[in-house]
């Protein structure tokens, strides 16, 4: 394989529990509503921008926008990305695994992610949910990130934490890789679909990748 597209959030990054914790606090202070990281999930799709304005009044957009991004940039500080996943991504980087991110969260959270925790100089495309029309699991994100790499699907993977990364996936033609690595991920159990594979461990996955 030359390609590896990564999901992102719960993935090759532990920020679900900084988006939990930041949307919580949006939600309790402009709906004065506590919603728990269940309700938080099956919210998931459209960006975090996208959802804000889905649940808020017009006139609350920009005000909410502003204290989201400003809860969810500083956990950044107080909580740092697992060293493992570090690790498998400088291990893969090395040997000239080329790679992506598809992902449905927004631009400028995705920016936040990657620059707090370092994680910039790995990933040769980031497609984030306002890059395209229909987020996963629709495989639109897919088929950008590989007309930009130039790779096709048959020597690329899609490596994910949830249901829609596996169909999104199988729907591009991809080898489907499903991960639950990291303490808080999408999935919780089985997949449906099954993915091809099915890794615990982000360094038997790079063992895997690099056929050691």
């Amino acid at each position: 394989m030359r390609t590896i597209l990564f999901d992102f959030d719960g993935t090759v990054v532990d920020t679900l529990p900084l988006i939990f914790t930041a949307f919580r606090s949006t939600f309790q202070r402009f709906l004065q509503e506590h919603y728990t990281d269940e309700q938080i999930v099956a919210l998931f799709g459209p960006t975090e921008t996208g959802i804000l304005q889905n649940r808020l009044p017009a006139h609350e957009h920009a005000a909410a926008l502003d204290h989201f991004f400003a809860i969810y940039t500083s956990e950044h500080a107080r909580v740092q990305n697992p060293g493992e996943i570090a690790r498998m991504l400088e291990q893969l980087h090395a040997a000239g695994v080329q790679m992506g991110i598809v992902t449905g969260k927004g631009r400028r959270s995705a920016d936040i992610s990657l620059r707090e925790w370092g994680l910039e100089t790995y990933f040769s495309v980031v497609i984030t949910g306002d890059d395209v029309s229909q987020p996963k699991p629709h495989p639109e994100g897919i088929f950008t990130a590989l007309k930009e790499l130039g790779s096709t699907a048959g020597e690329t993977i899609f490596v994910g934490d949830s249901d829609a990364d596996i169909v999104a996936g199988r729907a591009a033609g991809l080898t489907t890789v499903g991960v639950d690595w990291l303490p808080v991920t999408q999935k919780a159990g089985s997949f449906d679909p099954e993915p091809d594979y099915r890794f615990s461990d982000a360094q038997v996955f790079a063992d895997w990748v690099l056929g050691r």
